[in-house]
């Protein structure tokens, strides 16, 4: 476990310290960081020599570390340059050219998120195409979206299951009416009920109903129907609000609460 030493704390490759109310972000090399490298003269892909240098150069730029911290990591990584055999001006022209490489993503990624509005568009057929090129004139970007997905196509098999959302059961015997809200198969909620029944906890309305009157609970195919499919939330909860209201006032309901 790392712990903090002279206001000071190390969290993987930085170098974290405390100063006067203030977070000085360094970079940090473990102890045990012999600072070697692949030989310049070693007979493996250049790519693969200088991937190190660029790791380093990369952290260096893009980390939010002072100057002061750049400046010496700067020094730490020409002095392993120079010691694998490697030219001072070769890691300042890589140097040089991953700045260029960030400020040119800087760039891009400010005139895509100020300049431009991303919208999407669901591509029905060709037709979508007339209307998107109306834009082009206009600082808007189009992406475009499936109607068939491999979503679609993995779930295809669960159609036939009995989804999540606004449900009613019905008493076998008196034919009241208790609606409820599931995030899960109602059929599992169904089962739920039913448990509650055969162990005689009236935790349900449904089942303090059954137990009280000494009622019958059906099947699923007999006394459980699904009213509305619909995620939870705010709007399964609204919905829910409406069913018993609607049976309420039409059918004969068993209050829920």
């Amino acid at each position: 476990m790392s712990t903090e030493e002279n206001n000071t704390i190390h969290y993987l490759h930085i170098s974290i310290h405390s100063n006067n109310d203030k977070i000085v972000i360094g970079t940090h090399r473990k102890p045990t960081c012999t600072d070697t490298t692949i030989q310049l003269s070693s007979n493996h892909p250049y790519e693969h020599k200088i991937a190190a240098f660029t790791y380093s150069i990369n952290r260096m730029i893009t980390m939010s570390i002072t100057e002061k911290s750049k400046e010496e990591e700067w020094k730490t990584i020409l002095t392993i340059a120079k010691n694998n055999g490697y030219p001072i001006n070769t890691i300042n022209y890589l140097k040089t050219k991953l700045m260029a490489k960030k400020q040119k993503q800087q760039q891009k990624l400010t005139t895509i998120s100020h300049d431009k509005k991303l919208e999407t568009f669901t591509y029905l057929s060709l037709i979508i195409r007339r209307i998107t090129n109306l834009f082009k004139q206009i600082n808007l970007n189009i992406a475009f979206q499936a109607t068939n997905t491999i979503q679609q196509k993995v779930t295809e098999k669960q159609t036939n299951k009995i989804p999540s959302g606004i449900y009613k059961l019905k008493c076998k015997i008196c034919n009241t009416v208790y609606v409820g809200q599931s995030d899960s198969s109602i059929k599992v909620r169904h089962k739920e009920h039913v448990r509650y029944i055969r162990t005689n906890n009236p935790i349900s309305a449904y089942a303090l109903h059954i137990l009280q009157n000494k009622h019958e609970y059906g099947t699923v195919a007999d006394t459980l129907q699904l009213l509305k499919v619909c995620q939870k939330g705010t709007r399964m909860n609204c919905w829910e609000a409406l069913y018993i209201y609607i049976y309420i006032y039409i059918y004969i309901y068993i209050p829920s609460t």
